[in-house]
This record gives C-alpha cells, structure tokens and sequence, in this order.
C-alpha cells in the first residue's frame, strides 16, 4: 500500500474555497476510483491536510494522470502559499511494524 500525506498552508480567506474543492474529490471521485482504500481532506486551523491510501502505485499513478486531478488540483493550488504542497509518500512495504 502507498500512503500519500498532503499538507499546505491556506491563504486567507481561501478556507471554503479549499473545502469545496476538496470535497469534489474526496466525495464525487474517490470512492470511484479503483485501488483507492482512503481518500480524506481536513483543515486544521490554516493547514490543509488530504491523507490517501492506495492499494498500488500503479493505482496512485493512474490516479495523478487522471482528469479529475488535472482539473481540480490546479484549482486546489489557488488556495495555499506559494501554491505548493508538501507531500510525503509512504510504501507500507518499508514500514517494519513494533510492537512495545
């Protein structure tokens, strides 16, 4: 499985533009798409945090190359400084699970 953890910081007054955007694709194209296990967006004060997890990166890449992505993350990138995000990619296959 591949986690992708999204982060930015929300322009001011950018907060529902961000939602509504995010909501499109967490509710209207996530559930649909195939290998995707999570797809959830949160603001936390003026952080923007979208966690996905996707069963392959075959799965991940098809997403990024989806029409949908090219449509709406543009869109997403209006609202955040410098219009950039900050993500970090996880391959749960070099995660060694402990238990303490």
């Amino acid at each position: 499985m591949i986690t992708a953890i999204v982060k930015a910081t929300i322009k001011p007054d950018m907060h529902q533009q961000i939602k509504r955007v995010a909501d499109i694709l967490q509710l209207e194209y996530a559930p649909h798409e195939r290998g995707c296990e999570l797809y959830e967006s949160f603001i936390d004060g003026d952080t923007f945090i979208t966690i996905e997890h996707w069963h392959s990166q075959q799965d991940l890449d098809i997403h990024l190359e989806a029409e949908h992505v090219k449509k709406y993350v543009p869109q997403l990138r209006e609202c955040v400084v410098d219009e950039q995000f900050q993500v970090t990619f996880i391959n749960s296959d070099d995660i060694q699970k402990v238990v303490i």
